[in-house]
């Protein structure tokens, strides 16, 4: 019993963090972060609604859902991870922001195809 709680009060934060970044789905996991830290540093530094949807939903959150299909594509990772970014896209628009941004999430998706297919593009049938 003394045993359990000196393990428990020695947990190794370091190991812990080591062994989740072993996994082969962790950049989704953290590509999806930054953008949601995006999201949220957006208007706290008072960038406008058109940058923020210009530059940031547009430009970024569709070079970070190319990024994630061609992660997918690399690690061989299973095909309902293309859903973790608009999912939690169209979560970040339920709370926040207007309802037309809902269409960004199929944008998103396309990018995230456009990512996982990225050389089946353009080859030639021999």
């Amino acid at each position: 019993m003394k045993k359990n709680s000196e393990e428990k009060k020695n947990f190794n934060f370091k190991a812990w963090w080591g062994k989740i970044n072993e996994k082969s789905f962790m950049p989704l996991v953290w590509l999806t972060l930054l953008g949601v830290i995006v999201w949220i540093i957006c208007p706290l530094v008072h960038l406008s609604r058109v940058w923020r949807i210009g530059l940031v939903f547009f430009i970024f959150n569709s070079y970070l859902s190319y990024q994630i299909g061609r992660i997918m594509q690399i690690r061989k990772l299973s095909y309902w991870w293309l859903l973790l970014f608009p999912v939690v896209f169209a979560i970040a628009v339920l709370i926040h922001f207007a309802k037309y941004n809902f269409l960004l999430c199929l944008v998103y998706l396309s990018f995230e195809l456009f990512g996982l297919w990225h050389d089946d593009f353009y080859k030639e049938k021999k």
